[in-house]
């Protein structure tokens, strides 16, 4: 069972200071719209209009403020305890384990392995034994295990994308698959289904479905085109991420604050306004220690992502290569299971939408909720679980 223990802390500073200091620079830009451009609203030409709309501005910030930092401590200062024992690993190389959450893999009907992201920990689809993805399929005649990567040690440590999935998710494909006797489904969450496409296009004989559940393609979609840079900032971008032997965790998380910054100031007030013995709050701070204790990259991996995919776009262009061999999804001819969902604000609509259309024969469907909603949410057993469920047994 989990101890109890106070929250990861890394993030929490950068994303803070970065939502304050734009509030609290709110009236200083007031002042400079005002003063380079005095049309853009001409009852501001009036110097005691433009005075009280300032105070009205600094008063909502300093509201904004004292609200958010009410959350934040509060969050800071409640101890969490994870009442979820971890189940046995069947397999392991490097840091990475294989977690059974079936009972008997030689008889096992529907046999699914559950990929997760490099950068966040498997954790989310066992969030809390009421609130777990994996133990539901467990009951509803899937075998379920998950790929739990861990950290990146002296095994991993010069790893690439490419490598995680040759080095450690195909050898653990074909453990499974000669276990039990038979092909196996994968499901991919998030880069999790990057790195599950790859391998079911590299294990064919080894895979027989494919679950991609919020999984990012198109990099240079609307909602991502803010962060493209020129080319030119590519090779600055490659030695400043060499630099480091891992980019940590904090960094990365960082990243997704800036797609949508409103998300950190709204979430952490409303949780300040909650009941603390209530149910939501209870269910904030299990899932805010998880976003929170996020799992550093290493440098390759970062270079992969954040250059290859998100500056290069090569997933969407056909240009990403694992040993040689392009990894193409329309090449795909197995059952896919596709998953999108509709308010997902780390992986846009568009840009995984881009990866259903390249897959004609996928079964899409759209979850009501967002990127981790859609997992653990109050609809998530009705949205996802079920179905997925279901079309796993057939």
């Amino acid at each position: 069972m989990g101890q109890k223990q106070n929250p990861p802390l890394p993030t929490l500073p950068i994303q803070l200071m970065l939502t304050m200091g734009t509030w609290l620079a709110s009236p200083s830009a007031l002042q400079c719209a005002s003063s380079v451009l005095p049309r853009w609203k001409p009852a501001l030409k009036n110097p005691q209009e433009n005075r009280r709309l300032e105070n009205a501005l600094r008063a909502e910030a300093k509201s904004r403020a004292e609200s958010l930092l009410s959350g934040v401590l509060r969050y800071v200062e409640t101890p969490y305890k994870r009442e979820v024992a971890e189940k046995p690993a069947i397999w392991q190389l490097g840091n990475a384990r294989l977690l059974d959450y079936g009972q008997d893999i030689g008889n096992a009907k529907s046999l699914a392995l559950f990929v997760p992201s490099l950068i966040n920990r498997y954790c989310i689809l066992d969030l809390e034994e009421e609130r777990s993805f994996l133990r539901f399929l467990s009951g509803q005649g899937v075998y379920p295990l998950v790929l739990d990567w861990g950290v990146p040690g002296a095994f991993e440590k010069d790893f690439g994308v490419g490598d995680y999935v040759t080095d450690i998710l195909c050898p653990a494909i074909e453990f499974l698959a000669k276990t039990a006797g038979k092909p196996i489904a994968l499901a991919g969450y998030c880069m999790g289904g990057v790195l599950a496409l790859a391998a079911a296009q590299l294990q064919r004989k080894h895979v027989g479905k494919l679950a991609l559940l919020a999984t990012p393609w198109d990099f240079h979609c609307e909602q991502f085109a803010p962060m493209v840079l020129d080319a030119s900032w590519h090779k600055v971008m490659a030695e400043l991420i060499g630099k480091h032997k891992t980019l940590p965790a904090d960094i990365i998380q960082s990243l997704f604050y800036v797609t949508d910054p409103f998300i950190f100031e709204h979430k952490f007030r409303r949780y300040a306004n909650l009941s603390a013995e209530s149910r939501a709050a209870r269910d904030f701070v299990a899932l805010e220690h998880w976003v929170n204790d996020g799992v550093p990259m290493t440098a390759n991996v970062a270079k992969d992502c954040l250059i290859g995919w998100a500056q290069e776009n090569r997933l969407a262009g056909n240009r990403w290569q694992i040993t040689g061999k392009k990894i193409n999804p329309e090449k795909l001819k197995i059952p896919t299971f596709i998953a999108i969902p509709r308010n997902d604000h780390v992986v846009p609509h568009d840009c995984a939408m881009a990866l259903a259309t390249r897959i004609k024969h996928a079964h899409v469907t759209h979850p009501s909720a967002g990127h981790v909603g859609m997992i653990v949410g109050q609809n998530a057993k009705r949205e996802l679980w079920q179905p997925l469920a279901q079309w796993l047994r057939k």
